[in-house]
């Protein structure tokens, strides 16, 4: 390769980066394009794999773009070159959310590109209980200072908010079990005979808390816990 020539590997292993995102129920809402001419990454929003009744305003869409855009940057810089992102680039297609314009060549490396790069193939959602030590204060700084660096803010909850949180989150988890569009929707996509790659596969759905403390997400939708695996999960957990 020279210059900003991208031969077809290099380009998989961009996009494989990208895809590795989250994203809400792993619906994975995004398609990407390449402008040879320019060099230049397109992410488009993928309509067709959005989520209507549960996310019906596409907030979670963005994100989970947002999250792509941020991994195709990392692997950019670490194969050595600058990744220059405009968002919403063009008002005339608002399903193209981002552009990435790969420029030349750059001695420096930035998104600390060698080791996040190698931690986007291990990244995965973790709906189990986490252990009872305390995060690290070096840890929340240093992630708080990551976020700081993308423009946004990170903060740790004190015990009230986070009291609040746990119990704003639980009448929502009840009012999704209440809607049978909701619950309709979050099922298939947690589908166990889902053939596609896309959708949560049934190992990673997690159980309930036995302590019935923290409200876990109910794919199946049944939320009784006679029926749904039950463990119990940390009594003070620690939320951002």
């Amino acid at each position: 390769m020279s210059g900003t020539y991208l031969d077809s590997s290099v380009l998989e292993k961009l996009i494989a980066a990208a895809v590795a995102a989250p994203s809400m129920h792993n619906t994975q809402p995004w398609r990407f394009r390449l402008d040879t001419e320019s060099t230049t990454l397109e992410i488009h929003a993928d309509v067709g794999r959005g989520l209507p009744h549960e996310d019906p305003h596409g907030r979670a869409l963005h994100i989970a773009a947002g999250a792509a855009l941020f991994n195709l940057r990392v692997a950019v810089s670490h194969f050595g070159w600058k990744p220059v992102t405009r968002l919403l680039p063009d008002p005339r297609h608002p399903d193209l959310l981002a552009s990435v314009h790969i420029t030349g060549r750059t001695s420096t490396r930035t998104l600390h590109a060698d080791d996040l790069y190698e931690a986007i193939w291990h990244r995965h959602s973790s709906r189990f209980p986490f252990g009872v030590q305390p995060v690290p204060v070096s840890v929340r700084h240093e992630l708080a200072e990551a976020a700081r660096a993308e423009g946004a803010t990170l903060a740790v909850t004190g015990p009230r908010e986070t009291a609040r949180l746990l119990r704003i989150t639980t009448e929502a988890e009840r009012r999704n079990h209440a809607d049978p569009a909701r619950s309709a929707e979050s099922r298939r996509w947690s589908s166990r005979d889902r053939a596609e790659d896309t959708g949560i596969p049934s190992a990673a759905l997690g159980p309930q808390d036995t302590f019935e403390q923290l409200p876990m997400r109910d794919f199946s939708a049944r939320r009784s816990l006679d029926q749904l695996p039950a463990r119990p999960f940390e009594r003070t957990p620690v939320l951002a």
